[in-house]
Order: C-alpha cells, then sequence, then structure tokens
C-alpha cells in the first residue's frame, strides 16, 4: 500500500472582491491531497498524519472516508487545533498562502505516533513525505528520526512543496531536505522547489546532478513547460503540459504525486523481493508513461476549481482523447 505521511489542513481561498474579501473553503494539505489523488484512481492509501478533534478535523476525516482513504483513529480527534491556510489567487490561477500553523495538530505529531502506525500495515511500501510538516519543527525531526529508525523501511517518495513563508532559517531547511533526500529514492520538485533549494542554478542541470550525486529519481516539473524526469544513472525524459482551460492551479501538484504513486505502485514498482520494499528499475518507457500520466490527471485538476483530482477512467478518458 502507499503511505502518506504529513498534514491535513483547510484551504480558504478568497474570491474576487474589492471592499469585502471572503472565502470559499477546501479541505487540503500535501499530504491530505495527494492521498486523495491516489484513492480516486484506486490505489490503496493510508494517510499517516495527526488530524484534529475541531470542527474542521471533523471535515478532514469525513473527507477520508468519503474518498476510501485509510486513517489511524488513535491520531485524529486530536486536542490540539486544525492547521489553516488562506491562499490568494493571480489572474493565471496560482496562489500564495498565509498559514495559521502554530500548536497544529499536524505539527505535533510523534516519531514514536508515526512507527506505531507505520507498523500498522505489514503491506506498506511506499511512503510520501513533505510540505509543511517536514518544514517545521518539532513534526520535522519526528518524521526524519521515524523514517531513520522505522523497519523495514519503505521506498521514501519525498516532495518538498516549499512554502517560503513558513521558513526561519532558510540553512536549516536545506539541511533537513538534505537528510531527507538521502532517504529517499525519488523526488518530484517545482521549478521553484529546486531554485529555493539550490539559489542561482541552471535548475535542469541541478536537477541532472542531484539526481546523480545522490542517487534518486528527480521529477522536476516546470507548470505550463511540463515536466521532466532525470534518473539516477543521467538519462532525462521530457512531457510536455496537457493544455486544458486552467481555474486554479490550487493541488496541482499534490495531484501529479499521487498520480505518479499510483502508476508506479500499479506496475509494482516498489518491490519487495529482499527483507524490504525497494525502488525497482524503471525503464524509459515506463517512465514516459508515468510522466504523460501525472501530466494528464494534473490538468483534469488544474481545470476544476479548488484541488480535486480526478478518478482513474477520467484520466483515461483524457488520455484517449489525445
Amino acid at each position: 500500500m502507499i503511505g502518506i505521511m504529513g498534514e491535513a489542513l483547510i484551504d480558504f481561498i478568497a474570491k474576487a472582491g474589492k471592499d469585502v474579501v471572503s472565502f470559499d473553503s477546501f479541505v487540503g494539505g500535501c499530504a491530505l491531497n495527494a492521498a486523495t489523488a491516489a484513492a480516486l484512481q484506486d490505489a490503496p492509501v493510508g494517510f499517516i498524519g495527526k488530524i484534529s478533534g475541531d470542527m474542521f478535523g471533523v471535515r478532514m476525516l469525513d473527507h477520508l472516508v468519503e474518498n476510501r482513504v485509510m486513517f489511524d483513529p488513535t491520531l485524529c480527534a486530536a486536542r490540539e487545533p486544525s492547521l489553516l491556510a488562506f491562499a490568494s489567487l493571480d489572474e493565471s490561477g496560482s496562489a500564495s498562502y498565509a498559514f495559521f500553523l502554530d500548536g497544529s495538530a499536524p505539527l505535533c505529531v510523534t516519531k514514536d505516533e508515526l512507527i506505531t502506525v507505520m507498523g500498522e500495515h505489514t503491506d506498506l511500501r511506499v511512503v510520501h513525505i513533505g510540505s509543511l510538516v517536514l518544514a517545521l519543527e518539532p513534526s520535522s525531526s519526528a518524521v526524519l528520526a521515524a523514517l531513520s529508525e522505522f523497519e523495514p523501511r519503505p521506498v521514501i517518495f519525498l516532495d518538498p512543496n516549499v512554502r517560503p513563508a513558513v521558513i526561519a532559517d532558510a540553512d536549516a531547511f536545506r539541511c533537513r531536505m538534505d537528510e531527507a533526500m538521502a532517504l529517499a529514492s525519488i523526488m518530484k520538485l517545482s521549478d521553484e522547489d529546486l531554485s529555493y533549494l539550490y539559489p542561482d542554478c541552471d535548475i535542469h542541470a541541478k536537477a541532472a546532478e542531484v539526481a546523480k550525486e545522490k542517487q534518486l529519481h528527480v521529477i522536476l516539473t516546470l507548470g505550463s513547460k511540463g515536466a521532466e524526469w532525470y534518473t539516477p544513472d543521467g538519462n532525462v525524459r521530457k512531457q510536455a503540459i496537457i493544455d486544458l482551460p486552467v481555474i486554479d492551479t490550487v493541488g496541482a501538484g499534490d495531484t501529479f504525486s499521487g498520480s505518479i504513486l499510483t502508476f508506479l505502485h500499479d506496475r509494482d514498482c516498489f518491490g519487495c523481493d529482499g527483507e524490504e520494499p525497494e525502488m525497482r528499475t524503471l525503464g524509459l518507457d515506463v517512465i514516459e508513461e508515468a510522466l504523460l500520466w501525472a501530466s494528464g490527471a494534473s490538468a483534469i485538476n488544474c481545470s476544476r476549481k479548488g484541488c480535486s483530482p480526478p478518478t482513474k477512467e477520467e484520466v483515461r478518458a483524457l488520455l484517449a482523447s489525445l
């Protein structure tokens, strides 16, 4: 199964207005969105994160149930409040965020809680990590320690999903991402994420360098310019954007991640021939198909308001129409 470790939150998205700003609210968060995207494509998915018992947390749990995402009751109904995010959209539909996160439930998860939940899933093959829970303390230390100590360690899929507004110490954050990359077998990040981690670099050359030096697959998303996949042995494959009308880009990257995970999981790419799961050797044909699949899913999501990932049937229909 696929484990998604991280935060669930409520996104408040601003509506157009001059004098009074009002908001539509949506269940969201990098981890919850990626889990939803994978589950809608019929993957077995478990959400591994702490959820508040407040009214927002109840919405999150309802969302997980409705979308057939498994969760552990011991991490739900926490006393801490929910994490809230407020987003404004520019003319292209791109979002900028403000977060209310101090003392929130997702950031208060402990190493022992994470290890306990992972231990309950004997078929856990891959775990997705990243975003706010990996960027902030004390949750960041808990996540890295849990994955370092847990046996058998699953394949790690890293999505930094950098939010500069919440990062107080950029150097410390970059060191944390280096630790995460050392554990990971595959990393998906945007061009903006990579530029934050490695300022003033050629993003394409840097992606290739990181893939080779850290021996992990690097998937670089480029917005309207598509996506590129860099392999540890020096190969690169590119995928142009699938051009559908854009309503907004909320959850686009999370949908991309969940879709990549599902595509690879369906093809048994997270194998378990030995004592622990490992990333199987990926053929370039599989990489090309995975990029196409995830790009189609992300395009459908962007054609809808908020994060609304497609089903497997919807992605198939879109790709068949191209």
